[in-house]
């Protein structure tokens, strides 16, 4: 099977499907977020509730680069000695995702971006991500080898 570029995805209906649902499935989620934070600001008071937004958000920002930078420490070492370094492609996946939910203002997304950062739910989808994309992350790991 011929490896496609991504483009060739525009004129593949289902692949155009696929995509439109996903991005509903994202669209309900950030209605039903919003609704919930509409909810929490008559509560606890708006600014209250945005300052609670930011904090969390500098807050997983801080945790996520400390464990990326982990990640990425370990990354270079296994390219180093040669070695293909999948558990380190599949933590980092997690990771960037769960930084950008937890970016996003929001309990739904800041309760996904936790879930991603626990090990079964993040290892899940990163193994998942990186068996699919294997192909890639193998010219990324010939770049970095390429680097050293």
């Amino acid at each position: 099977m011929a490896h496609h570029h991504a483009l060739h995805g525009i004129v593949d209906p289902d692949v155009v499907v696929r995509a439109l649902f996903r991005g509903l499935l994202a669209s309900v989620l950030l209605l039903a977020d919003g609704y919930v934070l509409i909810l929490a600001s008559r509560q606890m008071g708006v600014y209250l509730l945005l300052a609670l937004a930011a904090s969390t958000g500098l807050a997983a920002i801080a945790v996520v680069m400390v464990s990326y930078r982990g990640q990425l420490h370990a990354m270079r070492k296994s390219v180093e000695i040669g070695k293909y370094p999948k558990r380190e492609f599949r933590r980092l996946i997690p990771l960037l995702a769960a930084a950008a939910l937890l970016i996003a203002p929001g309990f739904a997304t800041d309760a996904l971006g936790v879930l991603l950062l626990i090990r079964p739910t993040g290892w899940l989808l990163g193994a998942s991500v990186e068996r699919l994309r294997r192909p890639r992350f193998q010219e990324l790991y010939e770049y970095l080898r390429l680097q050293n």
